[in-house]
């Protein structure tokens, strides 16, 4: 027991460095992939997500811009606009004043039906080249302002046609207009339009509320959250309050990461360090900076490993204290039971040895010794097993012999009633004589083997009496060589594929051909039985091979006997019980139509 407890804690000594060196080596490893994988599937979010913002805020831009281009590409706008332009700037007579004014509600009406009854935008105005502009939506008006003294005149001529994004800004028209636009942010797509000599036209501008154009921005935004958005100035676009952040900051800190990177850093307004990312718009220019709090994404990986360390510590310790008491007593018992089991073979179930070693515990012992038992019950089972088996095998066999099929008998006694009516009395007699014999070889089992001839006869005797039923309907061959009558098969061989015959080819239209055709050679024998039925289903082709293919492999005794006959697989069984290995099977379709059975045996030399 001394040198058994020092093996035991030696055992348990390392086994626990082990464990523990492990627990260790898994915590280290499962922080850095968790951090790893964490830190990445947080940056590809972050940066899909800017990239998703990226697009939505390009989408808004695209739906600006095709108001203004439906807008100077409409026909009728332009001849209306063209007017404008041909009408003095300050009308003089009566008949003047109504045609401008006439022509402006016009103009008007085409900006409110280019906006659309939803408001995808809520203003839209024109510039002239004569100092004045045209408003559609909330102001919807002809007002003297001249498009040249806006800051932005001079970039918008220079684009030649293509548009321009400004700021955030505020509107004085507007909020003079409506109180429901009352201290409202805008941003504004500016384009100016040529005449056919390519020379400007006019100017036209379409302005979005702010928290319309940046409603997602806005829902995103929250205490953690940083968003920004700058255009391709470096101008703060959003936030669109402009009370946050200085405007200096972002052309150095978006420069940083790059396009499409992931960078960290103390975003403007914002104390921590935080993992960002940027996208750049190629429609706009635009570039937007998403940001996080790094050390929530820190602690959170930290939290986790920890976890798991101790979880994994406390499993490990109480599974060490649980395996030292248990394995103490029952290693030793349980591998001498191991090493007895694997010993076992079926030559030695009955070699059990007089008296047992005894353990400490009583539950081992006692399973030794119904082990003990159940070897001699299994032997005992094996030997008894191997009895019935062969029992079981002779009673099929007589079993077969004595059945026959009770439709045979009534169709029989029905067609002698039959030809009794009408006088046939030749033929009844030949019809008896049939069925006498057939009765007779069914019933008698003082053999359960018989010659090939002798199954021949009775098979002939069978056809006979069925014709007799059917008539000019039926017709069959025999062809069996007198050389193939000697050879000893078993009894009713034959027969199943005989009534086999009968139940698939009669399906059919008549006539019905039958033919039982044999064959010799020197290297066996073989009796051939086919109709000119519709044949077998594939399934039951298929099912028939597959269960003699599992009775050849498992070795298992005949199939399970009906009343109406004992089928193929008995036959084939049997077969195969008489002459072994040598033994020959097989059933198929003919290509005309019908089945074949093919058996036989291969001869000892």
């Amino acid at each position: 027991m001394a040198r058994y407890r020092t093996v035991r804690g030696s055992i348990f000594l390392w086994v626990s460095v082990l464990l523990v060196s492990v627990l260790l080596a898994f915590s280290l490893v499962v922080y850095d992939y968790a951090s790893t994988v964490a830190g990445e599937r947080f940056s590809e979010a972050l940066t899909s997500l800017s990239r998703s913002v990226m697009a939505n805020l390009d989408a808004q831009v695209a739906e600006m811009n095709r108001l203004s281009l439906t807008l100077i590409y409409s026909q009728v706008f332009r001849n209306l606009y063209a007017r404008h332009l041909a009408l003095p700037r300050s009308p003089t007579t009566v008949k003047q004043r109504i045609a401008k004014l006439e022509n402006t509600e016009s103009l008007i009406e085409i900006g409110d039906t280019v906006l659309g009854p939803n408001q995808s935008a809520p203003q839209v105005n024109v510039f002239d080249p004569r100092g004045q502009m045209i408003g559609a939506g909330f102001f919807s008006r002809l007002i003297e302002r001249d498009a040249k003294l806006e800051s932005w005149y001079q970039d918008v001529v220079a684009r030649n046609g293509d548009w321009l994004i400004l700021p955030p800004h505020m509107d004085p028209l507007q909020e003079e207009t409506s109180i429901v636009v009352k201290d409202k942010l805008y941003i504004s797509l500016v384009r100016s339009f040529q005449d056919p000599l390519q020379s400007t036209q006019g100017i036209v501008e379409v302005m979005q509320y702010c928290d319309a154009q940046f409603a997602e921005l806005d829902s995103m935004s929250g205490s953690s959250t940083s968003i920004f958005v700058l255009d391709h100035g470096g101008r703060l676009l959003y936030p669109y309050d402009g009370a946050r952040v200085q405007v200096a900051d972002f052309p150095s800190l978006s420069a940083q990461p790059g396009r499409g990177s992931v960078a960290t850093g103390i975003l403007p307004g914002k104390r921590e360090r935080q993992i960002y990312a940027t996208a750049i718009s190629k429609d706009t220019g635009w570039t937007i900076v998403l940001g996080e709090p790094s050390a929530g994404l820190s602690s959170s990986i930290l939290q986790y490993a920890t976890r798991i360390a101790l979880v994994t510590l406390t499993a490990i310790l109480c599974s060490l204290a649980a395996s030292y008491f248990i394995a103490r007593r029952l290693t030793v018992p349980i591998k001498e039971l191991h090493a007895e089991i694997e010993s076992l073979e079926l030559h030695n179930l009955d070699d059990v040895a007089e008296g047992m070693p005894r353990s400490d515990l009583s539950e081992l012992d006692e399973l030794r010794l119904a082990f003990r038992d159940m070897r001699l019950k299994l032997n005992e089972s094996v030997q008894e097993a191997v009895s019935l088996r062969a029992h079981e095998k002779e009673a099929q066999l007589v079993a077969l012999q004595s059945q026959l099929n009770p439709h045979f008998l009534h169709n029989m006694l029905q067609t002698i009633a039959v030809m009794a009516d009408e006088g046939y009395l030749i033929p009844i007699q030949s019809l008896i004589t049939n069925l006498s014999k057939v009765l007779r070889y069914v019933s008698s089992t003082a053999e359960s083997t018989a010659t090939l001839g002798t199954e021949v006869e009775y098979a002939e005797c069978y056809l006979a009496a069925m014709r007799a039923r059917f008539g000019e309907s039926l017709e069959y061959i025999i062809d069996v060589p007198d050389a193939m009558r000697q050879i000893v098969v078993p009894r009713l061989i034959v027969q199943p594929f005989i009534e086999n015959c009968f139940k698939y080819a009669t399906v059919a239209r008549p006539p019905w051909r039958i033919e039982l055709r044999g064959a010799a050679s020197e290297g066996g024998w073989t009796v051939e039985i086919r109709d000119n039925g519709p044949g077998l289903s594939e399934a039951t082709l298929e099912r028939i091979e597959e269960r003699i293919a599992t009775r050849k492999h498992r070795g298992e005794g005949l199939a399970p006997m009906s009343i109406s006959g004992m089928g193929m697989l008995n036959s084939y069984e049997r077969l195969r019980l008489a002459f072994g290995e040598r033994a020959f099977f097989s059933i198929s379709n003919l290509n005309g139509g019908g089945a074949r059975v093919v058996m036989g045996a291969e001869t000892n030399g």
